[in-house]
C-alpha cells in the first residue's frame, strides 16, 4: 500500500510555528495545489520521478495503478499522504477548495509525464 498517514511533527518557540508533513523522502520542488472545483487530476506517470502528496485541506478519492501491478483506490482525507514512484499511473479526484502539497524527486521535465488518457 502507498497511502501513509502522517502524524505531523511541530516545532514552536515565541516567534512561530514550523509544522514538518513530509519526511525521509528527497525532493528537488515542491509545490502548492488549490482546486477552484470538483475536478479530476493526473492520469499519468512518470519515468524518471517520484512523488508525494500531502492533502492539506479537503477531500477526495485516489487511484494508483502501477504498469506492471494491480490498482490501488481509496478515499483521500486531510492529512493523508501518497507516495507515487515512478512508473505509477496516478489520478485524483478533488473537492473544490481542496489544497494539496506535491513534491519531485527531480525537477519538472514535460518529456517525463506521460498521459494515460
Amino acid at each position: 500500500m502507498l497511502k501513509m498517514k502522517l502524524k505531523p511533527t511541530k516545532h514552536e518557540d515565541e516567534r512561530r510555528v514550523l509544522i514538518e508533513y513530509i519526511s525521509g523522502i528527497p525532493f528537488k520542488r515542491a509545490k502548492i495545489l488549490q482546486t477552484k472545483m470538483d475536478c479530476l487530476l493526473g492520469k499519468h506517470y512518470h519515468k524518471e520521478n517520484d512523488s508525494g502528496f500531502y492533502l492539506f485541506k479537503g477531500k477526495g478519492s485516489y487511484l494508483l495503478k502501477p504498469l506492471d501491478g494491480i490498482q490501488e483506490s481509496g478515499i483521500f482525507e486531510e492529512g493523508d499522504c501518497l507516495f507515487v514512484p515512478r512508473g505509477v499511473i496516478h489520478t485524483f479526484d478533488l473537492k473544490a477548495g481542496s489544497i494539496m502539497l506535491e513534491t519531485a524527486s527531480e525537477i519538472f521535465n514535460l518529456k517525463d509525464e506521460i498521459s494515460v488518457m
